[in-house]
């Protein structure tokens, strides 16, 4: 039986520098599969390449929020300014084709014994924020597999479940053995806009036969992607928050 080695990736968020560097990261890593879980435009400077490369891999993609919004004609009220002005960029950046391609991914996947979705289980295309035990358990509630991996809120973290008990939940580094007897959340980070004070790039690789989730975080050039922000004329704290990793 061949080795599943799977690449899980999200929330790029218009960021190619960010991209880049992370992809060259997973050629270094013998990975067999992966898995984008969405929210690959908004915020930053290059929705159109970073969906074009994020298409070229020829992967499973899940539907994010700001993919939707993007790909979407309706009004976007009730976001908030930055969300705002990243998803009317990527509008204006982005071909007729690209935002049926992306008002049509679908909002969860199952690859290899597991599930992918950019946010929770728990009425996916409603984009809950999965922050605390409570969360976890209703998204527990609706997986019925060992693994699941979302994204969503930009910081990695690990939440697991033995039977019935209160979801505990950690933070999301190094390398981790996955208990073949509990149920684990893995949030995978960000890779275009991480939020856990940490600036680098972040995605993790899932070794199934080995039952091991490794968070890698890849450092990019920030400056760059920075200047683009700017030169866009996108606001300026799109571009601060890059180095500040929040």
């Amino acid at each position: 039986m061949s080795q599943q080695v799977i690449a899980v990736f999200g929330d790029i968020h218009s960021n190619l520098e960010a991209l880049t560097a992370v992809l060259a990261d997973m050629e270094a890593q013998s990975v067999t599969q992966r898995v984008c879980l969405g929210d690959i435009v908004g915020y930053a400077a290059s929705p159109a390449k970073c969906l074009a490369m994020v298409r070229s891999l020829n992967c499973p993609i899940v539907q994010g929020n700001h993919d939707e919004a993007a790909g979407a004609e309706t009004p976007l009220t009730g976001m908030r300014d930055l969300a705002k002005a990243g998803i009317e960029f990527s509008r204006k950046k982005l071909a007729p084709e690209e935002r049926t391609f992306l008002k049509e991914l679908p909002r969860v996947e199952k690859v290899a014994g597991c599930l992918f979705v950019h946010a929770s289980l728990h009425n996916p295309g409603e984009w809950g924020y999965i922050t605390d035990a409570p969360d976890a358990a209703e998204h527990f509630e609706q997986q019925g597999v060992n693994v699941c991996f979302c994204g969503h809120t930009h910081q990695p973290r690990v939440w697991s479940r033995s039977d019935s008990e209160r979801p505990v939940g950690r933070n999301g580094q190094g390398t981790i053995t996955l208990d073949r007897h509990s149920r684990y959340l893995i949030n995978v980070g960000s890779v275009g806009q991480p939020r856990d004070l940490n600036a680098d790039a972040c995605y993790v690789i899932y070794d199934a036969d080995n039952n091991t989730v490794e968070f890698r975080r890849v450092k990019y050039d920030v400056t760059k992607a920075r200047r683009k922000i700017s030169r866009a004329k996108l606001p300026k704290f799109l571009g601060q928050r890059l180095a500040l990793g929040r």
